[in-house]
């Protein structure tokens, strides 16, 4: 189902009030400046870039997975306005986007909490299903979130997402090393 050439370039995908799209070293001070909010890394099993270089790094990292075919890293901009707002990460579990038949792929976002509740995340995570079913065909998608996270459990369940169950100390906190729970969210895709 995936269309040949798909990672030739970046796949820029758009709605009505949004454009997802690569970020590149100039969105370094923009990642960095949301990644510093506790309101986002609070739900995180890490606490973000420490500097705009390890977000610059982190940038970099990112768009590399995604030559090797092992990650859409999409920046979240507003369509009248460039600055880096948010972040949506789609990746199989495991190898490459090329594995046939494709593997579970996940999906994690992070927002600036300036532009929580006002419809921006699930507006963005319906233009990511929609490039999946459209472009890779995948047969899950799935997610991991926090059980007190209960913002992101609202929209991934407005999505279509259902919950499967929590996942007992399935994360460790790559700072404080303490193990996580999670909520195993998936939508399966039986067309």
């Amino acid at each position: 189902m995936m269309r040949i050439g798909l990672f030739d370039s970046f796949p820029v995908l758009t709605t009505s009030r949004l454009c997802l799209r690569q970020m590149n070293t100039g969105d370094a001070e923009d990642l960095y400046h949301f990644y510093s909010n506790s309101k986002v890394t609070q739900f995180l099993d890490w606490h973000g870039p420490s500097s705009v270089q390890d977000s610059q790094d982190l940038i970099v990292s990112w768009n590399q997975h995604f030559q090797d075919k092992r990650l859409f890293p999409w920046g979240i901009t507003m369509k009248t306005d460039p600055t880096l707002i948010g972040t949506v990460m789609f990746m199989p579990i495991r190898n490459t986007f090329e594995q046939k038949p494709l593997l579970p792929l996940n999906v994690g976002f992070e927002l600036n909490p300036q532009y929580w509740n006002k419809g921006i995340m699930s507006e963005a995570l319906e233009a990511v299903l929609s490039f999946s079913k459209e472009h890779i065909g995948a047969h899950r998608i799935q997610a991991e979130v926090f059980p007190d996270n209960k913002a992101s459990l609202k929209v991934l369940e407005k999505l279509g997402f259902k919950q499967e169950g929590v996942m007992h100390q399935y994360l460790m906190h790559e700072v404080t090393r303490t193990f996580l729970d999670v909520i195993m969210l998936a939508i399966i895709n039986n067309t």
